[in-house]
């Protein structure tokens, strides 16, 4: 009769040092899970976005995977006060967006992200709030398509003076709650309304 531990050998064909099913041999280890990604604390020059990092946010872009987002108030002058910058994992730059912020009024939504993998960042130019939407595309994120370009109080295409965020509700996106002045018999005494923006997949518009 065959002692058993010589019986496994030949039920299994497995050697003394073989274990059956992929069991752990000791042998050399399997592929280790991917190291996290190592970001700058700062963005590179090639961002063109000098001055004091005020946040960042590590986001997950839908085409660039793994991309780091600060929020920087600029030095020099001759230039907005604000600007959104962005890395990639590979340490590239993506195109910066500059805002104008008075002092250091500017910062991320909480959370930063929602279900449309916008990214949202609310600057204040000097009055009121505005919210600014970085849309992914293709090369990083969308131009935000100032109104006008040196007038930030304007808003914007994916901006939005004088506005808040609400939610994210049970779908798992914001909205963005505008309020707008009649300056009807002027602004200083005319009716505020306020008008809700949602998501279509390609801008914040009114909600029918």
């Amino acid at each position: 009769m065959l002692a058993p531990a010589l019986a496994m050998v030949f039920a299994t064909g497995c050697t003394a040092g073989d274990a059956p099913d992929g069991a752990s041999t000791g042998g050399p280890a399997r592929s280790a899970a991917p190291s996290p990604v190592s970001f700058p604390s700062a963005p590179p020059d090639t961002a063109h976005c000098p001055g004091t990092v005020l946040d960042h946010r590590d986001i997950s872009h839908p085409g660039l995977g793994p991309v780091r987002v600060f929020l920087i108030r600029r030095t020099g002058s001759g230039a907005p006060t604000g600007c959104v910058a962005s890395v990639t994992s590979s340490g590239d730059a993506l195109a910066s967006i500059d805002v104008d912020i008075y002092e250091n009024d500017l910062h991320f939504a909480s959370p930063e992200s929602d279900a449309t993998k916008n990214t949202f960042v609310i600057y204040n130019p000097g009055r009121y709030d505005g919210v600014l939407v970085l849309v992914p595309g293709t090369d990083g994120f969308e131009d935000i398509g100032w109104t006008e370009p040196e007038i930030h109080y304007r808003g914007g295409k994916h901006a939005f003076y004088n506005a808040r965020l609400a939610g994210p509700g049970a779908d798992g996106r914001y909205t963005i709650v505008q309020s707008q002045n009649s300056c009807n018999p002027s602004c200083a005494a005319g009716a505020i309304s306020h008008v809700t923006l949602r998501w279509n997949g390609h801008e914040y518009l009114p909600t029918a």
